[in-house]
């Protein structure tokens, strides 16, 4: 095996390296002329890995553990401490459990409808000029807490938006400036102690027949060893339901300028929807940037590409890279329509590494991301409206989608006028 080739980046050269984004494990990988590259960046000495195979080994639980991997700026804003995203072995299994029972076809139908229905509403109000980031993020937040079993009756307009835009600024604030990470910390906070009023008032005031919604699915959930969550930590599991289907609001501005930059997508997918559509929402994941890097710890001497990563390693695996890997993906950076036609089943239920944009392997047993279809039903709800069910015109914008940022979508976040 061969020894991973290191690249030297010099501290004067730090920021400006960082500010190639989602293209840095790339052009590292360029520099080495090399599949595996180790760099030092921030004082960290980093392994990055990339591809089907890489994704395959990343997802062994034989070979890496999560434990300990994520950064403490990701965690205080992104993820919170002690969720599913952090745990390993039985731990994890049980926690994971808890979520995919959450994703039953009658469930996944029932987002589908509320999603739809309040789409519909929403997109009725809508006259002159909007953007589809607005709207979509508004709409995702007060569709996934009905369909969590969170009541906003009782909240106003502007209390509602708050809350949605605190998720936005977890979101956005993980790989930041250190002023808008502090604000994202903060409201992290906030949005822990709002949950965790939620997960105690569902255990104040048990509704029978609701062990399959998410608050009261994580209010009366139990650790492997059967001692029900800490309030803590049961609040940070729901605003895992929550926070990242807020975070679909990218995905929509991106398909946004899926359809309306490009007129021939456009057109093409409204003329043959039926057939081309769950194929144009997997190219959509695999093209446009999303979650860009994963991270993890080798419990064992590991060969990836023929390079030995030692015990101990802190790795990533390169999500926006394997999703463009010209070794196993025909013109990866080409939008192709009709890339997934006849296997866009596989590609999101059966255990799969060809396209990772929400990580692979199996969804019970490995650290794949419990909520991939309620992105599907997020983006077949809202290409169907976009598509067949409403006529816009395209004002002129700025749509180019920054590779600097995290996450990253259109400057002008997809801007539309309706009559």
């Amino acid at each position: 095996m061969k020894q991973v080739p290191e690249i030297k980046i010099k501290v004067t050269d730090v920021t400006e390296r960082l500010d190639e984004g989602y293209l840095l494990l790339t052009e590292l990988r360029k520099e080495a002329n090399a599949p595996v590259i180790k760099a030092r960046l921030l004082n960290q000495e980093i392994t990055a890995i990339y591809g089907q195979e890489a994704a395959k080994i990343f997802y062994d639980p034989r070979n890496f553990k999560r434990e300990g991997a994520m950064p403490k700026l990701v965690l205080k804003t992104l993820f919170g401490e002690d969720g599913v995203q952090t745990l390993d072995g039985q731990d994890h299994t049980q926690r994971k459990t808890i979520f995919m029972d959450l994703m039953s076809p009658t469930r996944m139908e029932k987002y589908h409808q509320i999603l739809d229905r309040r789409l519909t509403e929403k997109l009725d109000q809508q006259h002159g000029e909007f953007t589809l980031f607005d709207v979509a993020k508004d709409v995702l937040f007060r569709s996934i807490c009905e369909w969590s079993g969170i009541n906003l009756a009782n909240y106003s307009d502007e209390e509602i938006e708050q809350l949605t835009d605190y998720q936005i600024s977890m979101i956005s604030s993980a790989i930041t400036s250190p002023t808008a990470h502090v604000k994202g910390v903060e409201n992290r906070k906030k949005s822990e102690k709002w949950a965790q009023g939620l997960i105690e008032d569902a255990r104040n005031h048990p509704v029978a027949g609701k062990e399959d919604v998410a608050l009261y699915a994580f209010a009366n959930a139990t650790d492997s060893k059967g001692e029900l969550l800490s309030i803590d930590t049961a609040a940070v599991e729901l605003l895992n339901i929550v926070r990242p289907t807020v975070a679909l609001t990218v995905w929509i501005a991106l398909m946004g300028h899926a359809l309306f930059s490009r007129p021939d997508i456009y057109q093409r997918l409204k003329a043959e929807f039926s057939e081309l559509q769950d194929s144009f929402i997997q190219e959509m994941r695999r093209y446009y940037p999303f979650f860009p890097m994963l991270p993890a710890f080798t419990v064992q001497d590991v060969e990836v590409d023929d390079y030995l990563i030692p015990k101990d390693s802190w790795v990533v695996l390169d999500i926006y890279g394997t999703n463009h890997d010209e070794r196993t993906i025909e013109t990866p950076d080409v939008f192709r329509l009709k890339r997934y036609v006849g296997k866009e089943k596989h590609i999101s239920y059966n255990e799969e590494y060809e396209m990772i944009a929400q990580g692979g392997g199996k969804f019970n047993e490995m650290h794949r991301c419990a909520g991939e279809w309620i992105t599907l039903h997020t983006m077949r709800v809202f290409s169907d409206q976009l598509v067949n069910k409403y006529t816009f015109s395209v004002p002129e914008q700025d749509w180019e989608i920054p590779m600097n940022s995290f996450p990253t979508f259109p400057n002008s976040k997809a801007l539309l006028f309706k009559e």
